[in-house]
């Protein structure tokens, strides 16, 4: 039976669950700013340190390149859905998962981008507390983590406007300041040729490499539709994707390992410390910390919104933004790496049911508003996502990311032309009005 509901949404709202009108879209210098300072996070020199525990600095550098070549991939395909239609991934999501469908993919991207914020606020405390121990209260690990949280809360309180305008301030600095850092490493060693001579303590084989630097930001490049809907073209929106990723994400990962390789000190914080950069690693964590933090309480506030009907985004920003505070101060970042496997295995695979059912069942083209028709679950595309996930966890041979994106894509396109062409598997109808 076909259910009527009205989408009572509004572009006050920052158009969370209604296409960007053309008169609010940006052009490549706005989105460029905004989907680089997305990837330029504390997180990606954290993924850059664990690197340097296993790989060598020639290792580390491939397997970044490859990571953000995946990313850029798909992330690409995605962000330029996002620009042509004007809508963030879960509504992207409306039309393969089901329009109830959409709101089991709002919520997991909305509990990662959430959990990503946790993270980002625990990492902030833990590095203001080594960085300043002896500073007294204000920055103990639970008390930092609090202000840094609501610090990064209020740019993302005022949307998309309030993200491109701190991305603008925040990236040139972060930039000069990690170059400043690479520098210094370098000094510590005595040369580049002297870097790339060291061996890490172990080795952990450059996929496994590929998979931190892939899960590094799996949550993001699966959301990157949120980003680059403002795109005024699908041109600007694969731009602003790959320098975020190939340049942005990249450099900081190889910044974060070449520090924690040169000092060996095995914590980030204390190898910045030791290569004497207290205020410019300072600047580094403020800005990367909040121009990601802001964009993951953003994403996941839209999420949100998807799964709330009439819901306000300002109420629901504040709100999650609070709460994933809290969890990051009771110490979420303690399971960094393990975050970072899981998403590199679950994340992509949803991305690439999205994107196969955009560019090859509907040719590009979705329908949004009055009269719009959309199933309320697609099963097989749960399915896909269930056996791809379990493909990138128990294949051992190749990328683990990789093989369940793939699995994704061709096991959702396998279904969908056959079970698919008969509504196998597709059940309940929803129109717009």
């Amino acid at each position: 039976m076909a259910e009527n509901v009205s989408n009572t949404n509004v572009h006050g709202n920052d158009n969370a669950t209604c296409r960007v009108p053309e008169s609010e879209k940006k052009g490549i210098f706005d989105v460029t700013m905004v989907a680089a300072g997305f990837c330029i996070c504390m997180s990606g020199l954290f993924t850059g340190a664990s690197m340097a525990m296993g790989l060598n600095l020639k290792q580390a550098i491939i397997a970044s390149f490859f990571g953000n070549l995946i990313l850029s991939l798909y992330g690409g395909f995605l962000g330029m859905a996002g620009a042509k239609e004007g809508v963030a991934t879960p509504m992207l999501a409306r039309h393969s998962f089901g329009f109830q469908g959409s709101k089991i993919i709002s919520l997991v991207l909305s509990i990662t981008m959430g959990g990503w914020y946790a993270v980002q606020v625990g990492l902030f405390g833990d590095t203001i507390h080594v960085m300043f121990p002896n500073a007294g209260f204000i920055t103990s690990h639970a008390v930092a983590s609090i202000w840094g949280g609501l610090l990064m809360l209020l740019s993302a309180y005022f949307g998309y406007k309030g993200l491109s305008l701190l991305s603008k301030i925040a990236v040139p600095l972060i930039i000069i300041t990690a170059i400043i850092g690479i520098n210094a490493a370098v000094a510590h060693t005595g040369s580049w040729s002297a870097l790339a001579a060291m061996e890490p303590v172990s080795n952990i084989g450059v996929g496994a490499g590929i998979v931190l630097a892939v899960g590094s930001f799996a949550g993001g490049a699966s959301a990157q539709a949120d980003i680059t809907r403002y795109a005024k073209s699908p041109k600007v929106a694969w731009i602003a994707t790959i320098l975020g990723y190939m340049i942005a994400n990249a450099f900081i990962i190889v910044a974060g390992f070449i520090t924690n390789m040169a000092t060996g000190a095995g914590d980030l914080p204390a190898s910045m410390l030791a290569l004497g950069l207290g205020f410019p690693a300072l600047i580094v964590l403020i800005g990367a910390q909040w121009t990601t933090n802001d964009n993951n309480l953003y994403t996941a506030s839209l999420g949100f919104c998807n799964v709330i009907p009439n819901s306000k985004k300002s109420v629901v920003t504040l709100s999650t933004g609070i709460i994933a505070t809290l969890c990051g101060a009771a110490g979420l970042a303690n399971y960094f790496t393990e975050f970072l496997n899981i998403l590199g295995i679950g994340l992509p695979p949803m991305a690439a049911i999205i994107i196969a059912d955009y560019y090859l069942i509907h040719k590009a083209h979705y329908d949004y508003g009055k009269g719009s028709k959309y199933c309320q679950w697609n099963y097989l595309a749960f399915i896909s996502w269930i056996i791809a996930c379990l493909v990138g966890y128990f294949l051992k041979v190749g990328v683990a990311s990789i093989n369940s994106f793939i699995s994704g894509f061709v096991v959702y396109l396998v279904l969908m032309l056959t079970l698919g062409k008969t509504k196998s598997g597709i059940s309940g109808e929803y129109i717009e009005q």
